[in-house]
């Protein structure tokens, strides 16, 4: 399948101490590997938003974005310049997703189309950051929000026609296996 890999990994992580989430390691591997090695089908081109490590993060990528905007504006800040830097069809997944179900990607990207936002949707709450989208068609619409100084992730996704995409199983984020909450 053709499609780009948007990997948002640009947060603060002051969750976790301050540390770049998708460098913490679990057994042995920061967090950015264990997603990239069960991701399937795999992608054409994988696109990194880091706001800090960028030279880490290449090794991942074909290409390593940071925010457009100051200050650490939150994750739709980093779509933002992802999508900048895409074309086509694209799978974004949050760094720190903690082992997604196999047909996680497939899923989205099958039913995404250009007249609306696939969103994985788990037995607890939407997934706003798990989602495939088509790059040129809601590029505008993100950077319009954000000039708008919109910052949420649901904020944007409830303004568009969003296609939610069953997830038989709640998604954890390491924020929530950490702490026992939503990131």
């Amino acid at each position: 399948m053709d499609y780009t890999l948007i990997i948002l990994a640009g947060g603060r992580g002051k969750r976790v101490g301050g540390a770049d989430k998708g460098l913490l390691e679990v057994d042995g591997k920061p967090l950015i590997a264990h997603l990239l090695d069960h991701l399937a089908p795999s992608p054409a081109r994988i696109v990194i938003s880091a706001n800090r490590n960028q030279a880490t993060y290449r090794h991942w990528a074909d290409q390593v974005v940071s925010d457009e905007r100051d200050g650490f504006q939150g994750p739709m800040a980093g779509l933002e310049a992802a999508l900048d830097a895409s074309q086509g069809l694209c799978l974004c997944l949050p760094c720190d997703l903690v082992q997604p179900p196999a047909s996680l990607p497939g899923d989205l990207l099958n039913k995404a189309g250009p007249d609306h936002v696939c969103v994985a949707q788990d037995p607890i709450r939407r997934q706003p950051l798990c989602l495939a989208l088509h790059a040129e068609k809601w590029r505008e619409s993100l950077r319009t929000y954000l000039d708008n100084g919109g910052r949420s992730a649901y904020g944007w996704l409830d303004q568009l026609p969003i296609h939610p995409v069953a997830v038989a199983t709640p998604l954890q984020n390491l924020n929530h296996s950490l702490h026992g909450k939503d990131s």
